[in-house]
């Protein structure tokens, strides 16, 4: 496996989840967040502590390509990037959004947008680590280790 391939995959994936975050979160559900209030940090406080949510993402970036590629095989990448999406949400996400509106008295559309935005997060970044980890290119010999 190419070490240079990898970083490169766990880059693109951080920054797909950064955009998509901003665009999600910052624009689609702005409203959502102005009513409910109050269960948020101050705007300032959150700007100060933004540090913390781009580090969760790249280190969930990196764990989302390194788990990828211990488990890759020779099948079609892009079922595989469909897969492994599919797995990641049923791992990570729906566990954790139920688990999120069993504790916290969130409005049930607020969670459920959540999970919205997690699965089109997990198959936009699945298919764009594919893309940029190129699987198949390793096998057949053009993709030699950089």
């Amino acid at each position: 496996m190419s070490k240079k391939r990898f970083w490169w995959s766990v880059a693109a994936v951080w920054i797909v989840m950064m955009v998509t975050d901003w665009f999600f979160h910052g624009v689609w559900m702005q409203s959502w967040y102005q009513q409910t209030a109050q269960f948020w940090r101050p705007q300032d406080e959150m700007r100060k502590m933004m540090w913390w949510m781009w580090f969760g993402q790249a280190v969930w970036s990196w764990a989302f390509v390194w788990i990828y590629s211990h488990g890759i095989n020779k099948d079609n990448q892009w079922a595989q990037a469909f897969r492994y999406a599919i797995a990641i949400l049923l791992v990570s996400k729906v566990p954790q959004n139920m688990e999120m509106w069993a504790v916290v008295p969130y409005p049930g559309e607020l969670v459920a947008r959540w999970l919205m935005i997690a699965i089109v997060q997990a198959f936009i970044a699945a298919f764009v680590m594919t893309w940029t980890f190129k699987p198949m290119e390793m096998w057949s010999g053009s993709g030699a280790a950089k």
